[in-house]
């Protein structure tokens, strides 16, 4: 009996042979006011997007009762990391850290240029420079979201998710900016 991982699976399939379907095939690099992180692993990432806003069309006959009708570009970038057991040092800590760097208790200061404008981060897909990779400029997070602790019938990973807000992002393919 022969170990199959999910490569060995999908390279049967013409289909997702080429594609992004892997096991963990994304990683994260964040330079932060407090650090140099790179390839970090994340559970799950949610990148800027484009929604289609529909509406519901009455007096319609048939069963397509649901047009398009506008173009909503989605800011959100949410990225989901795996919690670590000691908390020094790890992930959780050093986002914990960002947020109290970026955090100015007596209001607005010349903080910005300081903390906040020197701030990147690169989710990349892939082993090497010829996939995709967004390239997000004076980001820093903006809600380090509550960790539920509850009791799962199977096995899950102890996740912690983060909200980020960002200034501007570059969208690379093969090492070409592409938006």
């Amino acid at each position: 009996m022969t170990t199959q991982n999910v490569d060995n699976l999908v390279n049967g399939i013409p289909n997702y042979a080429q594609g992004f379907m892997r096991h963990n095939r994304y990683h994260v690099n964040m330079y932060t006011p407090v650090g140099t992180y790179t390839k970090v692993p994340a559970f799950a990432v949610r990148v800027p997007g484009w929604d289609v806003g529909t509406v519901t069309e009455t007096g319609v006959i048939g069963n397509i009762k649901m047009f398009p009708f506008r173009k909503n570009w989605n800011q959100s970038l949410f990225i989901t990391f795996y919690m670590e057991k000691n908390n020094r040092g790890s992930m959780f800590d050093v986002i914990n850290q960002w947020v109290n760097s970026v955090v100015q208790p007596d209001g607005p200061q010349p903080y910005y240029d300081e903390v906040v404008t020197p701030a990147t981060m690169e989710i990349e897909v892939g082993d090497n420079a010829h996939n995709l990779k967004w390239e997000f400029g004076e980001v820093y997070p903006r809600v380090l979201y509550p960790i539920e602790l509850k009791p799962v019938e199977d096995y899950a990973p102890f996740i912690f998710s983060v909200q980020f807000v960002y200034r501007y992002f570059n969208l690379y393919a093969n090492g070409t900016e592409i938006g």
